[in-house]
């Protein structure tokens, strides 16, 4: 029997994947991790930093808007999505 991997060790594999310039394995192992935690604004974040790097930019603006939606107060989320929105 397959055990599923922790969040944290998702995570873990998916900024190794976005620091080795690898956007698209790093967004679908935060799609994992999401279903473990739905509403993690982080991953929203790191999804979107992702998307943003591959020069998609609905799919970035979705994921800073969804992570300004569940935490208000991120400024980083909040100034990324300023960014595209103003482009």
């Amino acid at each position: 029997m397959k055990k599923e991997p922790k969040l944290e060790d998702l995570i873990e594999v998916a900024k190794f994947n976005f620091l080795s310039s690898r956007y698209e394995e790093a967004i679908k192992t935060w799609e994992r991790a999401l279903k473990l935690s739905p509403n993690d604004p982080k991953i929203y974040y790191n999804m979107g930093i992702a998307y943003e790097s591959l020069n998609q930019l609905d799919k970035a603006r979705v994921c800073f808007k969804k992570a300004v939606e569940i935490e208000p107060k991120n400024q980083q989320a909040k100034q990324h999505l300023e960014k595209i929105v103003g482009a």
